[in-house]
């Protein structure tokens, strides 16, 4: 899932094993261990765009990694601690320049959702945003920059358990999306995807930000920290494991049923949430020659779906292009096969990565899907693929989202 959610459960993880240990420190250090497995994304820096797709999501979230690397972090841990590194001013500067630009750009990103469903700001997310801002700079000023840190001494399996649980839990959560996740790196490269819940999911997660907050108020020994730590995971486990699965279970049911019902031949689908929610759903079902995109509310009327795209696979256009072999096994590999071939109004070929579906509720041209990779042509040698990222009209076909979510009700 998104990075701020992934925090938020290794803060949690992190309270859970060392709390009373450690007080809102493991908070901290949960939350550390929750980001460190998608800092594979730097990989783009050192590699070209497709080994760098496929390396995201791969060894560092994998349970091997899951089971070494809390190792390591405890040793750098206990060196940290123990040379008093977390005492020096000019690191405690820096440390709390580096949360506030990350609380910043998180706060950017949950006011900026409204913004590209094309409703502009909305001033109960962004107050809240602010208040806790404040509150957040204040913490870091009085009960950090200028308080006398005490030393740590905790015991060495407690710092492997706190990094294990938070670095554990971050590629499980993410088997429960739809981008696949490479568990079993580096003996298979098998990507695990559920596809239960959208990668950002603000009903799923800004409940349990609220939780962990209240964690931090409280003392380390407090029966309140625990009440609300428990709050917090109970919500969120209840709306992963049960809110999430009840609905891809009564959705794959309609689906398919749907399907049978307007005589759609298929040999596989995929189902899954639109993005930000878990009301709107949308499965892809494959055909001989086309694949078949339908949407469905759980506010609908009726438990159908009423309308399918048909997405041509357009296998005539593979004949314009020059792929070799290691990039076209990188498409098939990370569509799950969920993937056609468009031709633009000015003649760029797009390939579609279907699991993510169309932007609106109606193809309205090759440019209508989520996530696309073009084609660069070169002279003499094989072609290229980049992902791309369209953002034209992308308000309006949010809002037609939106509206679809809303349910139909057709006489």
């Amino acid at each position: 899932m998104d990075s701020l959610t992934q925090i938020v459960l290794g803060a949690a993880c992190g309270e859970a094993v060392a709390g009373k240990k450690l007080g809102n420190r493991a908070l901290i250090w949960g939350a550390v261990g929750g980001t460190i497995p998608d800092l594979d994304v730097f990989a783009t820096f050192f590699t070209d765009e497709i080994s760098a797709t496929a390396f995201h999501r791969g060894f560092m979230h994998s349970f091997l990694f899951a089971a070494i690397a809390p190792f390591f972090l405890a040793k750098l841990t206990e060196w940290f601690y123990g040379k008093s590194v977390h005492q020096r001013r000019s690191y405690k500067i820096g440390a709390a320049m580096t949360w506030l630009i990350f609380y910043i750009g998180a706060a950017a990103g949950i006011n900026f959702i409204p913004v590209i469903a094309g409703e502009g700001l909305k001033w109960y997310i962004l107050a809240p945003t602010l208040i806790l801002g404040v509150f957040f700079a204040r913490k870091l000023w009085l009960d950090y920059l200028n308080r006398d840190l005490q030393n740590v001494e905790v015991p060495f399996w407690t710092w492997v358990l706190l990094f294990f649980w938070s670095i554990f839990t971050h590629p499980i959560l993410d088997c429960f999306t739809g981008w696949g996740t490479q568990v079993f790196q580096p003996m298979a490269d098998l990507r695990v995807q559920w596809n239960t819940v959208s990668v950002v999911d603000p009903i799923c997660t800004v409940p349990f930000l609220v939780a962990m907050i209240g964690v931090s108020i409280f003392s380390r020994n407090s029966r309140a920290r625990r009440i609300w730590l428990w709050a917090g995971l109970i919500w969120f486990c209840g709306y992963i494991l049960i809110y999430t699965g009840y609905h891809k279970w009564k959705f794959n049911q309609i689906f398919e049923r749907s399907l049978q019902a307007q005589n759609i031949q298929y040999q596989r689908f995929m189902t899954g949430p639109t993005i930000f929610n878990n009301i709107l759903w949308l499965g892809v079902a494959e055909g001989d020659t086309a694949f078949y995109h339908g949407l469905y509310s759980f506010n609908d009327c009726r438990e159908e779906v009423l309308r399918f795209n048909v997405m041509p696979k357009n296998k005539n256009l593979w004949q314009k292009t020059n792929l070799d072999e290691p990039t076209l096994s990188f498409v098939k590999w990370f569509s799950n096969g969920y993937f056609n071939i468009v031709e633009t109004e000015n003649h760029v070929l797009r390939i579609n990565d279907l699991r993510f579906g169309i932007k609106g509720d109606s193809i309205l041209g090759a440019k209508s899907y989520v996530f696309p990779f073009e084609i660069t042509k070169n002279e003499g040698r094989a072609d290229e693929i980049h992902h791309i990222r369209d953002l034209d009209g992308v308000g309006k076909q949010f809002e037609e989202l939106k509206k679809r979510m809303d349910g139909v009700c057709p006489d």
